[in-house]
Formats: structure tokens, sequence, C-alpha cells
């Protein structure tokens, strides 16, 4: 017994592989991170309420959000499928945050922008995070993550309420899970949930669906590999016939009478909605591709965008960084398409692979440069990179004029006047049409939903259509602005003929009337009164003229000023004589009445 007792004593523990044991994670970089994050909150949050300018799509998905809190319906009017309703539901879901931040007094949308910030912050960790599965170190990852969110780009889309700042945490969120290190197909189906969640936020997301099946592909166990893909793409398929079997059950997936479908709206975003042109052709339509294109190369010169699909070419042939350079390269292609419709959001959900892109590049030329024995060639290399990098810094000194903006210029002072001039003047009981940036502060001033009209629903929606009389007649009052001036359809145009300019406040495209639609009868007794107007100045003119006439001339005293006109006019039908005679002078006159006219 003592022998084995022995031997139990002496036997010495299992090893221990080192990689299984956990290490905490130094508190340096949760510091770190916790830092950028508050950088990035600061100045996504610095003047969220004036810049930048409110406009009609951040109010639609803001009214959606709304209604669904408030009206128990994806949407105030026709939900037509646009778009899947999952991103508004998610602004619906917290919209108890910005009740928190804000004291009720400001813009509805405001309220939606400060969602927006909260999306910006769980983008920006989730790319720090995707940097760290990319093989990127702490200090990289860092600066990936700050060069995204401290683009000036980034900074505009990302401060608007748009559905692809809701969908894009789940779209990076889902990357992340693709390359999981520990290989587990929870993740990996974990995955396609939150891509499913991406797509069904913000559609136009399932273009980086090659992307995400190649950082899988790359990531997965071999043995499991095919489950890893089959459980993704089955969660993601699952996910996207729930919109389809939505559509079913309410018997609006094909067109019918009486009703909207989805077909119809696939078939409008895809098919028959007007194309903006080529993004490289300079002859394209007036705000079509090619003006949004350089529109984003105005707030950052080009160094994320640019940058960011240059970095993607060489970085497609590095292992670890193939799946964000093949999401990049999609989305550049896809923009790059002869024609079709290019929104200027569109590059929201590629400027987190961009940054990775050109961090992750300059990662792997760091390491290998670092890895050559040969000091010259090591020199050279730097020089080249220290160049490059010296270019893009002095390119960042131009995005002070873009802080400047965002931090200090107030360019929603027009709004918060059109609503205070409209709450305070207008009755409750008329029917105000304007864009949605407005339609939720009606709404909150005291605007029935029937009475506050988004002004495309007035045309486009059957519903509404029907319920205004079907004319322009219908509406009471308009508020003018860029938005509705620029898409107006017949029957709010027709409104806008038929009204009368009550307030108007700004300049250019800032400017907002409110106008009031005047009935037939109004715009008969208008018409009467500058008829009578005319006349009356008419005839007053003509009486003028009349003794203008009578008067004696002042150079041909013996003539009236009638007279020397008769003269003038009837030099090529009477001679001089006969002009003499006729009009009682001599020929000496009528010569010099000639020679004079």
């Amino acid at each position: 017994m003592s022998a084995v007792l022995d031997r139990v004593d002496v036997v010495a523990p299992a090893p221990v592989h080192p990689r299984v044991v956990a290490r905490p994670r130094p508190r340096n970089e949760r510091l770190a991170v916790g830092l950028g994050l508050l950088l990035v909150g600061v100045m996504h949050s610095v003047n969220l309420a004036g810049w930048p300018q409110y406009w009609d799509d951040e109010g639609t998905y803001y009214s959606q959000a709304w209604s669904v809190q408030h009206l128990g319906s994806l949407s105030p009017y026709t939900y037509w499928y646009d778009h899947p309703p999952v991103g508004w539901l998610q602004l619906a879901l917290v919209s108890w945050l910005p009740d928190a931040v804000l004291d009720g007094s400001t813009s509805a949308v405001l309220a939606g922008r400060v969602v927006m910030v909260v999306c910006t912050l769980a983008t920006a960790l989730l790319t720090y995070l995707l940097a760290k599965r990319l093989g990127l170190t702490r200090g990289w990852a860092l600066l990936a993550m700050l060069f995204w969110a401290v683009d000036p780009l980034v900074l505009y889309e990302g401060r608007q309420v748009l559905l692809d700042n809701v969908a894009l945490p789940w779209l990076l969120g889902a990357f992340v899970l693709a390359l999981s290190r520990e290989r587990h197909l929870g993740s990996h189906m974990a995955a396609g949930l939150c891509f499913g969640m991406a797509v069904l936020s913000k559609e136009t997301t399932l273009m980086f669906a090659p992307a995400l099946l190649v950082a899988l592909w790359q990531s997965a166990y071999r043995p499991t590999r095919a489950f890893s893909v089959m459980g993704m793409s089955l969660l993601v398929a699952a996910m996207g016939s729930m919109y389809l079997l939505f559509a079913l059950v309410r018997s609006e997936l094909f067109p019918g009478p009486g009703h909207v479908s989805l077909w119809d709206a696939v078939s409008f975003q895809f098919l028959e909605r007007e194309g903006s042109g080529w993004i490289l052709d300079p002859d394209s339509p007036e705000g079509g591709a090619y003006d949004t294109f350089h529109s984003w190369l105005q707030h950052d010169g080009g160094v994320l965008l640019l940058g960011g699909v240059g970095a993607a070419l060489p970085a497609l042939f590095v292992r670890r960084l193939r799946p964000v350079a093949l999401a990049v390269l999609i989305a550049a292609a896809v923009a790059l398409r002869p024609s079709g419709y290019l929104p200027h959001m569109y590059p929201v959900a590629v400027l987190p692979f961009c940054a990775l892109a050109c961090v992750g590049l300059l990662d792997v030329v760091g390491r290998w440069v670092m890895r050559r024995r040969d000091v010259a060639l090591r020199a050279g290399l730097g020089t080249v990179v220290a160049a490059l990098l010296i270019g893009g810094v002095m390119q960042l000194g131009d995005w002070r004029y873009n802080y400047e903006a965002a931090w200090t210029e107030d360019t929603n002072d027009v709004h918060a006047t059109t609503v205070e001039y409209v709450a305070g003047a207008l009755p409750r009981d008329a029917v105000v049409v304007a864009d949605n940036s407005y339609w939720n502060d009606l709404v909150d001033a005291g605007w029935s939903v029937e009475d506050a009209v988004w002004f495309y629903k007035a045309d486009a929606d059957a519903a509404v259509a029907d319920r205004l009389g079907g004319d322009y007649r219908g509406i009471d009052y308009l508020v003018w602005s860029i938005d509705v001036a620029e898409n107006a359809l017949p029957v709010v145009a027709e409104a806008h003929e038929h009204s009368e300019l009550l307030w108007a406040q700004g300049e250019g495209r800032s400017r907002v009337e409110v106008r009031r639609v005047l009935t037939p009868a109004e715009e008969a007794r208008i018409e009467a009164e500058e008829d009578a107007r005319v006349a009356a100045e008419l005839e007053a003119e003509l009486r003028r003229v009349d003794a203008f006439m009578a008067e004696d001339s002042l150079e041909w005293p013996d003539l009236t000023n009638g007279q020397v006109t008769a003269i003038r006019q009837e030099r090529d039908t009477l001679s001089v004589p006969a002009l003499a005679a006729k009009y009682e002078t001599s020929e000496e006159t009528v010569g010099a009445v000639l020679a004079g006219g």
C-alpha cells in the first residue's frame, strides 16, 4: 500500500497546453479602446442637432418607427415594402433612449440621430474586434477603428437616421462571428443570424454575402466546414423567407387589385427606378451618380473611400485580409455599373471594410519590411511607406474644415423656425403637406396623423389620395422645402401652383416656404381683383397718354405731341407737302420733325 501511495505522491500533474490557459485581457487595452470610443462618441455627438441638414429620408424612417410604437403599424401610411421593416422596428425598440437624453422640445429627427450615435459606437467597437480577428495587433486594430470613425464622410453619413447605419453593426458582427477563433458551429450560426438581421435592416447588405462566405470558409474547421457554411446559409435563407411569408400572409406577395405587393416594390427598386447614370460620367443626370460620387470626395478627399479600394486590390492576395478586400471590391463593382440607382448613403456599409483594408495592408507591409535583413532594402521600403503616410496626413489637414462645419454650423435653424411658425400660425384641423422631416414635429405640435401628410403620399398612396378627394383642393397648406420642390408629384405640384406665399425663411437649398392653398372661389375673386387692377391701371395709362398727346410739343409749338408722332408714323405713306398740308404747318417743320425722329 505504501508503495502505491508513494507512486501516487510522485506522479507529476499532466502538462497543460499553454493555449488553453485563459489570459485576462490587459487593462491597458480596455482603457485604450474605451478612450477611443469616448472620442468617437464626442465627435459624433457635438452639434448633432445642427449638422448635417435634416432631410426627407431621415423623417421617413423615424416616422415609421414612431408608427410602430404609437400606432401599432409599420407606417403611418400604407406600408408598400420599400424596405424590410426590421430597421425601424429596432429604432422603435430603443426609442426610450432619446426620450431619456432629450427634453422633448427638440426635433423628432434629432431623437433618431441619438440612436445613430449608439449604432456608430457599436460599429466602432466591432471594427476593432474584426481587426483583431484579421490578425492585426492592438495598435493597428485601434488605428483601424479610429481611421473609420473620425473620417468626415463617416461623420456626415453616420449622424443621419439611415437604415444603413442600423444594419452596419449586424453586418460587422456577422464577420466577427464568422472569423471566431473558436471555430465553433454555434458562432457560425450566430453569424448567419447577424447577417440575416443586417439584410432585413437594409437589403443592400446582401451584396456582402460572398465576402462573408469567404471569411467563414477560411476560418472554419475543415472537417466541419460544410456544416458551418450550410448552417449559416440556412439561417440567412430562413430569415429572408420570413419577409416573404409576411407578405404572403397579408396577401401582398404578388400584384392584385386594391393592394400593394412585394413584387411591385422589388420591381420598382431594381427595374423601374430611374437610374443615376455612370459614376465616372460627368454628363450623367444632375444630382446623379457622378455628382453623388464627388460629394463623397468633398468630405474626405477620397482618403478612406479611394484608399480603401486601392488597398483592397493587393490585400486580396493576403489570405487573412481577403474577406474585407473582397467586400470592398464587390461594393466598388456595384457602384461602377454603367447604370442603376446610386443613393448618397451607399458607401456607409463599405467604409469600415475600407479602413480595415488600408490598415491591414500597412500591417502586412510593415511586418514584411521588418523581416528583411537587408538594411538598405528596409530603409528604402520604409521611406516609401513613410512618404505614403505623410501624403495621407497632409490630406487629413483638409479635414479640419469639415470638422469645423460639423461642430459649429447650424444648418437646421430654418427647420426650427419653420416648425415654430407653423405651430403658432396654422389651425390644427388644416391639412398640412410637408416633407417627412417635419411630419413628427407636426404630430407633436397637435396635428392628427391624417392631417399631417407626407408630400409623396398625397399622390402615391391611394388611401391618402382618397382622403384628400383626389386633387389639390384637399390640401390646405404646404411646407415647401427643397425636398418637396425637387420631388413633388402632380397633385402637390398643382397645389403649389394654386397657392399663395404666407411666410419664407432661408436662402438657396435651405429656403422653406409656408404656402396656403387657395379655394376655387378665392382664386376667382383674386383673379377678378387682379383683372380689375390691371384694367384700372391700363385705363389710367391711356388717360395719361391721351393727355400727353394733346399737349403742345416743346420743340414745335405749332404741333401737339400727338401730331408729331403721327407725322413720323405716316412718313412712308405721305409726302412732306402732304403732311404739311394735313397738319397745317410748314414743310420746314415737317422736315425737322422727320429728321429728329
